[in-house]
């Protein structure tokens, strides 16, 4: 009967090896799982197979002293990178791959330097014992604190499939809506660079013209045209003061959006503009709720739940509300109660939650309002690009047209003196 070499993870959290006689891989898993061990590596004990484990492991080794830690990207590339990376993992796991086998064989086959690059790192901690949720927290820019969380709760019950499945769905979900919103505001932001490029063809490039063809014939431009010239004119000699000033005086905000009251200043404000502050509030609340529910639905306490919703929090307004809405539910209030009491969502929300609540299926309504505010961002988004785009549109389209009428009055001008 062959052998096998395993490498498992104890109860207590430490590392054990061992070899095992058994007739396939399956059976080997299935003896590791009734004596409580989560298995991380297994390996036929052959010369062959025991050859190639020991040139894996040697060159992990090596690598880990000759070649440097390789540099992973930030911003929204980690996001992409923690789903790319999540995806294949899940992958291999559903098909009923050991965690082990599995991260080390994304560590081999992957291409991109910065998943390989991650798969060798974790691959590292856990041949030398450590769990995976232990392997991705040291790796927090890359692995938010939530995903660790439910990937510990997966690895304590023995569900880590299904929970890895409710951590890309929940990414991919929040992946799609931040490409939906760059999208939509694309579309207005390339149809004002049109209009506004149409409008300055027509002030500077030929208007002028007219004027001098009209100067050449002895004509005069109308008072519309005169004004527009000036308009443009103006526009040419302190444009470029104009824009200095605005970048200038963004960079200062910005700056002073760092500081704690320049950041309550503003997120408070933003919350009160027309359609943008609708924007901000239904994504926030898309966030926290779509993540609250993935995180109750996986076993998460709601103490656990609540304080890692809360760190998604962008806005300082709502992170503030939410935090006294935690503290309140922590000493036995309801969650719809603390809700409506601090307005962090609409009350049609907090009804939905407050059946949840009633009728003990509290995941669902949060999913219920997730999607109700995910209806209600794509609905304000489209709005306001509409609006965007249109007034873009009849704004070029009225200073074209009133460009145009200029130029029609004062060749008919000219016309009618050389008539005379």
């Amino acid at each position: 009967m062959p052998s096998f070499a395993y490498k498992a993870i104890a109860q207590n959290g430490e590392s054990v090896t061992g070899t095992i006689e058994a007739a396939d891989r399956k059976q080997v898993i299935n003896q590791l799982f009734a004596q409580n061990f989560k298995p991380v590596a297994i390996n036929q004990r052959d010369q062959e197979q025991t050859e190639i484990s020991e040139i894996s492991y040697d060159f992990f080794k090596s690598d880990r002293k000759a070649k440097p830690r390789i540099k992973l990207p930030g911003g929204l590339a980690k996001k992409s990178l923690s789903l790319n990376f999540s995806r294949k993992l899940l992958e291999l796991l559903t098909s009923g791959m050991p965690l082990g086998d599995a991260v080390k064989l994304l560590s081999l086959r992957l291409s991109e330097l910065e998943q390989k690059g991650l798969a060798e790192a974790l691959w590292r901690d856990l041949s030398e014992g450590r769990t995976l949720a232990a392997s991705m927290a040291r790796h927090k820019t890359i692995f938010d604190e939530s995903s660790v969380h439910l990937v510990e709760a997966g690895e304590a019950t023995g569900n880590l499939v299904p929970i890895l499945e409710r951590i890309v769905s929940y990414k991919e979900e929040a992946a799609e809506l931040r490409s939906r919103i760059l999208t939509s505001l694309a579309y207005p932001a390339f149809i004002c660079v049109v209009a506004f490029g149409v409008v300055a063809f027509f002030l500077f490039f030929l208007l002028p013209k007219i004027e001098n063809m009209l100067n050449t014939l002895g004509g005069e431009m109308q008072l519309m045209a005169k004004l527009l010239i000036g308009g443009s004119n103006l526009t040419v000699n302190f444009g470029p003061f104009v824009v200095i000033a605005l970048i200038l005086g963004f960079l200062a905000l910005a700056q002073w959006r760092k500081t704690p009251i320049g950041r309550e200043k503003t997120d408070f404000w933003l919350l009160r503009l027309p359609f943008v502050g609708k924007i901000f509030l239904y994504s926030e609340i898309y966030q926290a709720t779509s993540l609250m529910a993935t995180l109750m639905e996986s076993g998460i306490n709601t103490t656990e739940t609540l304080r890692l919703a809360e760190r998604t929090l962008n806005n300082t307004q709502l992170k503030a509300k939410f935090r006294i809405c935690r503290r309140q539910i922590q000493e036995g209030a309801s969650l719809a109660s603390v809700f409506r009491q601090t307005y962090f969502m609409p009350d049609i929300a907090i009804d939905i939650l407050t059946v949840g609540e009633n009728t003990g299926n509290i995941v669902n309504s949060l999913r219920e309002i997730t999607k109700m505010n995910r209806r209600d961002l794509t609905k304000t988004l489209s709005i306001l690009t509409g609006f965007i785009s249109s007034a873009a549109l009849i704004f070029a389209f009225m200073l074209v047209a009133m460009i145009a009428l200029s130029i029609i009055f004062s060749v008919f001008g000219v016309s009618k003196t050389l008539t005379m």
